[in-house]
């Protein structure tokens, strides 16, 4: 029989279940957090910025 009390721990039982395969997924699927991109957009910026001022010497 259903039991409508047991739904928040059951739902928490299959976050736990999915939540690892699912940042696996993420990861191997390429998918990108914003905050890695920003940070090596800006390293790459600033290295794009070394290069220039190596090149004017």
């Amino acid at each position: 029989m259903f039991n409508p009390f047991n739904m928040t721990k059951d739902m928490k039982g299959m976050e736990k279940m999915v939540k690892p395969a699912l940042e696996k997924f993420m990861k191997e699927s390429g998918f990108v957090k914003k905050e890695e991109l920003d940070r090596a957009v800006e390293r790459i910026d600033a290295l794009e910025e070394k290069i220039a001022e190596l090149e004017r010497r």
